[in-house]
C-alpha cells in the first residue's frame, strides 16, 4: 500500500528517466513542424509503410488543430520504449499549453538505419491539465463510485485490523503465519475514479485487500479491492484456538460441580 502511493508521486520523476533524450527532441521538433504548418515536411518522416494519402489527411487535420500555436509550458506524460530485431521504437505522449487552451499530443518513432521515423502521431485538444481531470474528488459521483470506496475501506479495514488484532495475541500459535494471512485478499475489484470504468478479475491475489494507485499525477486513481478472505479464515483459526483453551476448563469445572 505506501509502496503503491509512493510509486505514485514519484511518477513524474520515473517517466523523467525513462524517456530518450535524443527521441525526446526529435518528437518535439516534428510536432514544430505540424504548429508550422509544415505538413510536407513531417509527411516526408513518416515510415515508408504508413505513407500516403491517408497520412497526409492524418497530418493535415494534427496540423490544423496546432497551426501557429507557442506553447508556454510542455512536459513528457507518457514514455515507452521497445527494441525489436535491433529497432528501436520510442513512443512519447505530451501535455502542452497556449493562448489556445491545453492540449495533448503522441509521437511514436523508431531508429533505422542512422535515421529514424515517425510510426504514428496524434493530437487533441483538453479542456483541462490532465492532473486536474485526474484529481482524487468526492464530488458528483455516481453511486458505483461510492459503495467501490466504501468497500475498499472496509476490506482494507478488515484485512489490516485482523493482522494487527493478531500481531497483538502472543500466545496464539504461529500467530506471524495468521497476521500475513489475513493480509490476502481474493480477486481484484478495479475502478477508475475518473471515467467510472470498473475491471473484475476474480483470480487476483492482493496485498491489504485493497490499493488506491495511480502510475503518475496525470493518470487517474484506481480504487481496488479484493475479498479479505485470509483475514476471515485467520479470524475462524482464532476463535477455534480460544475455544479450545476454554474447553478443558469448562469440562474440569463442570467435573467438580458432580463431585
Amino acid at each position: 500500500m505506501l509502496g503503491a502511493l509512493a510509486a505514485a508521486c514519484s511518477g513524474e520523476g520515473m517517466i523523467r528517466r525513462f524517456t530518450p533524450a535524443d527521441a525526446d527532441v526529435r518528437a518535439r521538433a516534428y510536432l514544430s513542424l505540424l504548429t508550422r504548418g509544415q505538413t510536407d515536411s513531417a509527411a516526408a518522416r513518416v515510415v515508408p509503410r504508413l505513407s500516403g494519402p491517408d497520412a497526409q489527411r492524418e497530418l493535415a487535420k494534427i496540423a490544423a488543430l496546432l497551426h501557429g500555436q507557442q506553447f508556454d509550458s510542455s512536459r513528457v506524460i507518457g514514455a515507452a520504449t521497445n527494441t525489436i530485431n535491433g529497432v528501436r521504437h520510442v513512443n512519447l505522449s505530451y501535455e502542452f499549453h497556449s493562448a489556445n487552451g491545453w492540449s495533448v499530443a503522441n509521437v511514436a518513432t523508431l531508429d533505422s538505419a542512422n535515421t529514424w521515423f515517425v510510426e504514428g502521431v496524434s493530437a487533441s485538444a483538453i479542456p483541462r491539465p490532465l492532473e486536474e481531470q485526474a484529481r482524487f474528488v468526492l464530488g458528483g459521483k455516481s453511486i458505483r463510485h461510492y459503495a467501490w470506496l466504501l468497500m475498499s475501506i472496509l476490506c482494507l479495514g478488515l484485512s489490516v485490523g485482523t493482522a494487527l488484532f493478531l500481531a497483538s495475541r502472543r500466545a496464539m500459535p504461529k500467530r506471524w503465519r495468521w497476521v500475513l494471512a489475513s493480509l490476502i485478499g481474493v480477486g481484484g475489484f478495479s475502478l477508475n475514479w475518473t471515467t467510472g470504468v470498473a475491471v473484475v478479475k476474480p483470480y487476483l491475489l492482493q496485498l491489504g485487500a485493497a490499493s488506491f494507485t495511480r502510475a503518475a499525477p496525470v493518470t487517474p486513481w484506481i480504487i481496488s479491492f479484493a475479498i479479505p478472505i485470509g483475514a476471515i479464515v485467520a479470524l475462524e483459526q482464532y476463535q477455534r484456538w480460544r475455544h479450545g483453551l476454554s474447553t478443558p476448563i469448562e469440562t474440569e469445572a463442570s467435573a467438580d460441580e458432580s463431585l
